[in-house]
């Protein structure tokens, strides 16, 4: 006898204007002086970077035009690359520092707490309030998850690895917990993010240019979370630059 299925209809279109609606209203930017002040900083420690960072290390993988790539040498790995003891060291296959994702979360520490990043029953992150959000890259940080990007932007660069976003500030957005699906998995819903990024901060993207601009009609009735500019916000992103030339350094010479 001949199973029956029974057709159980999509129906995520419906609702994919009201779901961006919502992310748009709760979704956290860093601010565009923020990320201004950063690439400019970026400007001169790319040469110190340069200088003491794994000889096989691609520097343009995290140093390009207007980049405001926070930590210039991490990534996320891939599984094969997860050997014992990977986490937080140096790849000695290409001079690259593996993270499973915890130094995104420095950036948002710094500009909440002007701390490092710390988990845990003592850690910063709980009582900071920040443990009510999730973090989401809003362009893919690995070269073989952006296809999307390929189809959304006119010139579209395979070549080079786009490592840098993975602490891009701008590239980095504050979801609360529970809502940060669509932005990975719904293409309306980040082309919407991409083009909110394009008027926030311009195109300051590794190897993509021509935003095709084919993002919904309803983009329109998007009412964008306004980011926060608290008045001690240079203090705090001097302190976290500070926090990874000592790290880098640190990490790099012990590698």
């Amino acid at each position: 006898m001949a199973v029956t299925n029974f057709l159980f209809p999509d129906l995520s279109k419906s609702v994919e204007r009201e779901l961006a609606i919502i992310l748009g209203e709760i979704t956290h930017h860093i601010h565009p002086d923020i990320v201004s002040f950063i690439t400019k900083e970026n400007l001169s420690y790319q040469e110190r970077f340069k200088s003491i960072c794994h000889k096989s290390c691609d520097i343009k993988s995290f140093f390009y035009s207007g980049s405001d790539c926070v930590f210039p040498g991490f990534r996320r790995p891939i599984n094969k690359e997860k050997s014992k003891g990977w986490k937080n060291n140096v790849y000695e296959k290409d001079g690259t520092i593996l993270n499973d994702n915890t130094f995104p979360r420095h950036i948002w520490a710094y500009l909440s707490m002007n701390k490092a990043y710390s988990g845990g029953a003592t850690g910063m992150w709980s009582p900071s309030g920040l443990d009510r959000f999730e973090l989401a890259h809003i362009f893919s940080h690995k070269q073989d998850e952006r296809g999307l990007e390929k189809t959304a932007f006119t010139e579209f660069n395979n070549n080079q690895e786009p490592y840098g976003l993975f602490t891009s500030a701008s590239n980095v957005v504050l979801i609360p917990k529970g809502f940060t699906k669509p932005t990975d998995h719904m293409d309306s819903i980040k082309l919407c993010f991409y083009k909110r990024h394009l008027e926030l901060y311009g195109n300051n993207l590794i190897g993509l240019s021509g935003f095709k601009g084919n993002v919904p009609s309803w983009y329109a009735d998007i009412k964008w979370l306004d980011p926060v500019l608290r008045s001690d916000w240079k203090t705090k992103v001097q302190s976290l630059l500070q926090y990874r030339e000592k790290y880098l350094k640190n990490k790099y010479a012990n590698s």
